[in-house]
């Protein structure tokens, strides 16, 4: 995570240095949208709109910060549910996603097969006549072997519960930072697209071994 904010960091700088330097491949409307895209604001502090280009500059920054955290932060809390399911339930390691859902329901794999067993019974057997369906259906959607569990206690089954939820509240905020990512991008592209509507921004020899940056402005 720290390796690829800086990452991100890096490419925002190595941006702004290219702005106050006087940089040529900013030359068109065009050049300005697509860097509002790439880094939100930098395009307004480019064309002078300093304020605006620097608050969505910073949010970028902090919801870049937050993306990045809250990856690492689900990676490690889901690691964690993982190996106390195993340590007090029983469940082997690895095992699919949607098993770690249906261990959060049921305090034992027993009771799910039974709760599974009576709807399958009812809607099979009974209402439809099919054995052999009722079969592959528990075969199909019950837990034997190793893979089932049985919790030690209730306590330590609700503890699992709160760190699922722990994760689901990081996965959330995990979503929410790549939206405000989003939509400072679609801010500053279309504040962009606005402000640059009667810009011209080209470069041309100064000197022996210079350039001047030519703005402007058509009304």
């Amino acid at each position: 995570m720290n390796l690829l904010f800086s990452k991100r960091l890096n490419l925002i700088a190595l941006l702004l240095l290219m702005l106050t330097g006087g940089s040529l491949w900013a030359q068109s409307r065009m050049a300005f949208i697509g860097m509002s895209a790439l880094v939100p604001g930098s395009a307004e502090i480019a064309m002078g709109k300093t304020n605006r280009g620097v608050a969505l500059l910073l949010s970028d920054v902090l919801a870049t910060y937050s993306f990045f955290k809250t990856d690492k932060d689900m990676d490690l809390k889901k690691a964690a549910y993982k190996q106390y399911a195993q340590s007090y339930a029983g469940v082997p390691l690895g095992m699919p996603q949607s098993q770690y859902q249906v261990i959060q329901d049921y305090i034992s794999s027993e009771q799910f097969n039974d709760f599974q067993d009576l709807m399958a019974r009812n809607y099979f057997v009974i209402y439809h006549n099919d054995v052999q369906a009722y079969i592959d259906y528990m075969e199909a959607n019950t837990y034997t072997g190793e893979e089932s569990w049985q919790w030690e206690s209730s306590r330590h089954w609700e503890t699992y519960r709160n760190m699922r939820n722990q994760h689901q509240r990081i996965m959330i905020n995990h979503n929410l930072a790549l939206g405000v990512m989003l939509l400072n991008r679609a801010i500053s592209v279309i504040d962009t697209a606005i402000l640059s509507k009667n810009i011209n921004l080209y470069a041309r020899p100064h000197g022996v071994d210079g350039l001047m940056l030519n703005y402007e402005m058509r009304f």
